[in-house]
């Protein structure tokens, strides 16, 4: 074994020092970097709650009432078909339900204040999202 290995105490000097000489040069370039480090989020759920805002008071009946269908335009796939499905039951048990159908610009995490606005506005007295389907 003296042979294969001649210089065991250095190979274990070297083995055993190696790591603290890459570390410092590791924590040299880490202070270097200290400049272009940059704040973000914590993605972690908050124990904080939301502030809770009420629902909105339930119809007493839908009849002459407008009912906005949204898609959420999840994906960008367009039109969600369980909305197409809540549109037809609604023109043939309940025409007496104005449906207006909607795709909601951008994605599904993005807002859209002129649908809101529009909804608003034109006496929208409910509304169904779709999310996907």
């Amino acid at each position: 074994m003296e042979k294969l290995f001649p210089f065991k105490r250095l190979w274990l000097a070297l083995i055993l020092i190696f790591p603290a000489l890459a570390s410092i040069d590791v924590s040299r370039e880490a202070a270097a970097a200290h400049d272009k480090l940059i704040t973000v989020l914590n993605p972690a759920v908050t124990e904080k709650l939301a502030p809770r805002v009420p629902l909105a008071p339930r119809l007493n009946s839908l009849d002459g009432k407008i009912i906005y269908l949204v898609d959420m335009n999840y994906e960008g796939l367009g039109r969600t078909p369980v909305l197409e499905e809540i549109q037809s039951w609604f023109i043939q048990n309940k025409p007496e339900v104005k449906i207006r159908f909607k795709l909601k610009s951008g994605s599904y995490i993005s807002d859209d204040p002129a649908l809101w606005k529009e909804i608003a506005s034109s006496g929208g007295n409910g509304v169904i999202f779709g999310v996907a389907g």
